[in-house]
């Protein structure tokens, strides 16, 4: 077997022969098994659904598969559409990212919005969750937190003695990356319960994360967005 013929069989997204760079994030990209290609809009239509969005957050492996999707949040009466974006994220297939020139894990924060405009559906894909960009339907890419190539991510561990309160832990943090992907500032801006030293958990798992920095118009730039960390109890 050629070993072109291997490399598709395997999943590799990149073309033969290609000279991987040094960086380079998860995209949706725009193939028959890409995101905004398996979504049925007719179908959503039909089923009454109308103008709603769901933001999403996962995992996208070497392969360009997605590994785990993480978490939703979704706009009101928008069931509909956050089941078929369930669905259809298991089936589809991302470029993969790339970090230090080789194929990566990367955690993709991406946003769809449906809406009906004339009596048709219409179908966005973004990969950030920011609402001034998002109604600017700007090309912006949010950073992407990257993990060892090959190796599943790590879970933020559960701060000290607070797995004894059998509650769930949420944190925002304000978080800066350059343009080279390093953090060069994170502050926590709320955490929930206070005194539980989540905040403290989850900066330091902050600064321990290499990240892909954002994406402007195709072109790294710096970025400083807010970041949601949620802490759900150990064993459930």
């Amino acid at each position: 077997m050629r070993l072109a013929t291997v490399l598709f069989c395997l999943g590799v997204t990149a073309a033969f022969g290609e000279t991987l760079p040094e960086r380079r994030p998860a995209l949706v990209g725009s193939g028959a098994d890409s995101l905004v290609n398996l979504i049925d809009t007719q179908g959503l239509m039909q089923k009454g659904q109308r103008d709603a969005w769901v933001m999403f957050r996962c995992v996208v492996g070497p392969d360009g598969k997605v590994g785990e999707v993480l978490t939703f949040r979704v706009s009101p009466e928008a069931e509909l559409l956050k089941h078929e974006v369930s669905r259809t994220l298991r089936k589809a297939r991302f470029i993969a990212p790339v970090n230090k020139h080789h194929w990566t894990y990367a955690s993709v924060s991406g946003t769809v919005i449906f809406f009906i405009s004339k009596g048709q559906p219409r179908l966005r894909v973004y990969e950030n969750q920011e609402m001034d960009e998002l109604k600017r339907g700007s090309d912006f890419i949010a950073p992407q937190p990257v993990y060892v190539p090959n190796s599943p991510p790590s879970l933020v561990s559960y701060p000290g003695h607070a797995d004894s309160l059998s509650t769930p832990g949420t944190v925002t943090l304000r978080h800066s990356v350059d343009a080279n992907g390093k953090t060069t500032d994170v502050k926590v801006v709320k955490e929930t319960p206070a005194g539980e030293h989540f905040g403290d958990a989850a900066l330091a798992a902050v600064r321990e994360i290499d990240f892909l920095p954002a994406y402007r118009n195709g072109k790294p730039t710096a970025s400083t967005l807010t970041v949601d960390f949620r802490f759900l109890v150990p064993g459930r």
